[in-house]
């Protein structure tokens, strides 16, 4: 009996970089706001493990890789948020605003309706091309029949954990109830926090974009 694919769910903040990148956006804002090009390598270095990550997913789904990658609708919906914050930081950036007082000011930043369309638009091309194909699966929050209690999972990981926000314990109980052997994210935090408890408990195991590039490159030599 073969065995069943591995399954994989993926955080908002390992997504929104390859959405940036590969949608054009960056370079959108780049070429608008006059940014110096400096800042695209600057970002592309900070995220490549991210965007590498993206992107091996897609070549090896072209070849029939059998692992499952979800992403879930409030990931999704979260990335609109995740989108937005990147592009105040890039404005931030550009008006010399220490990094000190970023979190201070970012949400005093108008984002010019217009400019804000054509990402809109050129995000949702992007999830066309990431789903349209079955290369990473829609993924519900709602809570199955079947399996743990969804409440009582996400109530747990709230009371346990310190600083675990909802939308940190709604994902990760999404990606137990539809039981992923991995969670990909970007936060370390997340990761430090939860991570030797959920393998523990629920064989979930929390890792970076780069540790699931090293672990697809494995598999796709086996796949080959």
């Amino acid at each position: 009996m073969a065995n069943p694919a591995t399954r994989w769910c993926i955080d908002t903040n390992t997504l929104v970089p390859w959405l940036m990148t590969d949608s054009g956006v960056l370079d959108l804002l780049i070429k608008k706001y006059g940014i110096p090009k400096d800042f695209r390598e600057i970002y592309l270095n900070r995220h490549n493990h991210s965007i590498d990550f993206i992107e091996r997913i897609i070549d090896l789904k072209s070849i029939g890789f059998p692992d499952e990658f979800y992403f879930s609708y409030l990931a999704m919906n979260e990335v609109y948020s995740a989108v937005r914050d990147e592009i105040r930081s890039i404005l931030l950036f550009k008006n010399g605003t220490p990094l000190s007082r970023w979190n201070e000011e970012k949400n005093s930043i108008d984002l010019p309706a217009d400019t804000m369309e054509t990402i809109y638009v050129d995000i949702e091309n992007q999830f066309d091309v990431l789903f349209g194909n079955n290369t990473i699966l829609p993924l519900s929050d709602e809570p199955e029949e079947e399996g743990d209690n969804f409440s009582e999972i996400v109530a747990s990981l709230i009371f346990t954990f310190k600083r675990v926000k909802t939308q940190d314990a709604i994902l990760l109980t999404t990606a137990i109830s539809v039981r992923a052997n991995y969670f990909v994210t970007f936060d370390k935090r997340l990761i430090s926090e939860v991570s030797k408890e959920l393998d523990q408990k629920y064989q979930l195991r929390l890792i970076s974009p780069g540790e699931g590039n090293t672990l697809l490159k494995k598999m796709k030599v086996s796949v080959r």
